[in-house]
């Protein structure tokens, strides 16, 4: 994906309560762009990567561990349920890259809608 397209991704998701980062990774786990915080140590991104693609459970992000919702080559839904870090969402996109979404505790959509619609702009 090339960064004009993850800034409109990015302003696509201004439209939604609870959106705190958002981060595109390749397919090593690289961060190739990022919007808000940095939250992500470039180990922390790779190893969250392989988790998801190998189906680990739990994910680890900030330190703080998130249960996998939904896990699946092309989706990913975790939240942090004991230490209101909120949740994380996320979706491969057609050009094979990952797109990954750090969402609020406090928000108007739930998780797996959040999936949907990362999944539904990263094919876009």
């Amino acid at each position: 994906m090339d960064e004009k397209k993850f800034s409109r991704i990015v302003n696509d998701l201004k439209h939604y309560e609870g959106v705190k980062e958002v981060y595109l990774l390749n397919d090593e786990g690289e961060i190739l762009f990022h919007e808000g915080i940095v939250g992500f140590l470039p180990e922390e991104a790779s190893n969250l990567l392989l988790d998801w693609k190998n189906k680990n459970n739990p994910l680890f992000y900030q330190g703080f561990r998130f249960a996998i919702i939904k896990n699946d080559p092309l989706q990913l839904a975790a939240k942090n349920i004991s230490n209101g870090m909120g949740s994380i969402a996320g979706s491969i996109t057609n050009e094979g890259d990952f797109l990954i979404v750090h969402i609020a505790k406090k928000t108007d959509i739930i998780l797996l809608e959040w999936s949907i619609l990362i999944n539904k702009l990263a094919w876009s």
